[in-house]
């Protein structure tokens, strides 16, 4: 047996280096040379780190009376939130900003990106009794992105406390989501204040 073929990597030069393995030679160099090739992702998968959320304000934590303000002309977004908020039942729905701790204001919003794109054609030559296909080029067109966002706002100031948006999928505002995301962070938030730290 030569030394090329002892070897379970072998480099091979055919129009560039290439790393051969020989899998069917079980050595423990092949087995080494694995280990090593997994090493840098497996460290990256111990150094990743969770997302950390940054604390809600206080007020957003000790309000008890929320009030619903619509500003997207689509009623239905309100019901949703009103069922949403109802089915948690962490905050009274009042009628009215004076009696509200926090607002919930909905609106939507708008972003426009220009494409360019070709379309397909086919031409017929009478002579050659052949077909031709191509595509030309398309002027630019202007899609636009519909959103549903979402604030939490001090009735009193008018302070933005919270914000978040979602954009619209065949039809669908998004609003459950954004109400689901800011119940899972004011409970993730109340566990952690609840839970004592621990010392070094």
């Amino acid at each position: 047996m030569s030394n090329n073929q002892a070897w379970p990597v072998q480099l091979q030069r055919s129009g560039g280096w290439r790393l051969i393995l020989r899998p069917h030679l079980h050595t423990p160099l092949l087995a080494v040379l694995l280990t090593l090739c997994a090493l840098p992702a497996m460290a990256l998968g111990r150094n990743k780190q969770p997302i950390q959320h940054a604390p809600l304000p206080a007020k957003v934590m000790q309000a008890t009376t929320i009030y619903i303000q619509n500003q997207t002309n689509d009623p239905g977004i309100a019901d949703k939130a009103y069922t949403q908020l109802k089915n948690w039942g962490r905050y009274q729905i009042v009628d009215s900003k004076e009696h509200a701790d926090v607002l919930l204001v909905f609106a939507l919003t708008e972003s426009h990106r220009q494409r360019s794109g070709s379309g397909f054609v086919s031409l017929y030559n009478s002579k050659s009794n052949a077909y031709t296909y191509g595509s030309i080029p398309d002027g630019p067109s202007i899609t636009t992105r519909i959103s549903t966002l979402m604030q939490v706002v001090d009735p009193k100031t008018s302070d933005v406390l919270w914000a978040d948006q979602q954009p619209w999928r065949h039809k669908h505002t998004g609003t459950q989501k954004l109400l689901l995301a800011l119940r899972q962070r004011i409970e993730e938030q109340s566990l952690r204040d609840e839970t004592p730290a621990t010392a070094n």
